[in-house]
């Protein structure tokens, strides 16, 4: 059985992290920056229900861009 069409393999694994990083490089400053924050949210919820210490998460208007 070949491993190189296994959605598991450590080829495929690879070949999909180098694509989601590409996607990510190529998202505006902004697009990131929304990601940033949803990912501070995640974590400071998390960290709040745990009990542990936590900041809060940014708090900044990030403008739409228009295509």
């Amino acid at each position: 059985m070949s491993t190189e069409n296994d959605p598991n393999s450590q080829t495929e694994q690879f070949r999909k992290k180098e694509l989601r990083r590409r996607d990510l490089a190529a998202k505006s400053v902004e697009e990131k920056l929304e990601i940033l924050i949803k990912l501070q949210q995640i974590t400071t919820t998390v960290a709040r229900q745990a009990g542990r210490e936590y900041k809060e998460s940014w708090k900044i208007e990030i403008p739409k861009q228009h295509s």
